[in-house]
């Protein structure tokens, strides 16, 4: 799965270099070939899928796509923003693919090209994120109110005021957010990965850029001794 500090990068609370988005496409070319390859379209995945009907290709279809290469492509699809990470697919897949880590790690590559997501998309995993780190639960009333507030559309609010009457008279909204308990304990542990997955990625990242600095340092010393040669050569005919 995606690590925090990826996901934190995700929705712009990070900034990617280009570097670094080279880089994490890279690691996923190397994730999809080692698990995608076993893949053998039985459509289970598609089968369980919940969200599968509003996607433009299913998860079966993205499975394949990636088998081929048209990694571009799964990049730039819808389906990428509307799963649910139910991780239905992971579950009833024969050959245990972790295909919904696969497309959180898509989704995550297409924010860090600044391929064209939509903004609300960003803000809900803005509020989404921000809601469980400060709560170590999810009070949906507030999560939603972070989300309104970001995405500053009134017809979008007063499209769903409609779903509050019942909500709340059901018992289920609740006005006031409580804290899970062990709340504390849940953020500490979240801050942790997010320093654990810091420290790896910048060590990973350093050690390829220091990699690419070796590579040029010997492709300018190969293209020198060319040139020193003939120079030499040159000294001598003169003398």
């Amino acid at each position: 799965m995606t690590t925090p500090w990826l996901a934190l990068r995700r929705i712009g609370l990070i900034r990617y270099d280009a570097n670094e988005a080279a880089f994490y496409r890279e690691k996923l070319v190397k994730r999809v070939q080692a698990d995608v390859r076993d893949c053998y379209q039985c459509g289970n995945c598609t089968a369980g899928c919940p969200a599968a009907f509003t996607f433009d290709y299913t998860p079966n279809q993205i499975m394949r796509m990636l088998q081929v290469g048209l990694v571009d492509q799964v990049l730039e699809s819808k389906a990428l923003q509307l799963c649910v990470q139910c991780l239905t697919c992971s579950a009833r897949c024969p050959r245990n693919i972790d295909i919904a880590g696969i497309i959180e790690d898509l989704k995550t590559i297409a924010f860090a090209q600044e391929r064209e997501v939509p903004e609300h998309v960003k803000t809900f995993n803005n509020a989404f994120l921000g809601t469980v780190a400060r709560f170590g639960r999810l009070p949906e009333f507030f999560m939603m109110a972070m989300f309104y507030t970001g995405t500053m559309n009134p017809k979008m609010v007063l499209g769903d005021m409609g779903l509050v009457p019942p909500m709340v008279t059901k018992g289920k909204l609740k006005f006031v957010p409580k804290r899970a308990k062990g709340a504390d304990e849940v953020s500490r542990i979240y801050k942790k990965a997010l320093e654990q997955a810091k420290a790896r990625e910048k060590a990973e990242l350093a050690a390829r850029r220091a990699a690419a600095a070796r590579a040029s340092a010997a492709g300018s010393h190969s293209a020198a001794q060319p040139a020193a040669v003939a120079a030499a050569a040159g000294s001598e005919v003169t003398s």
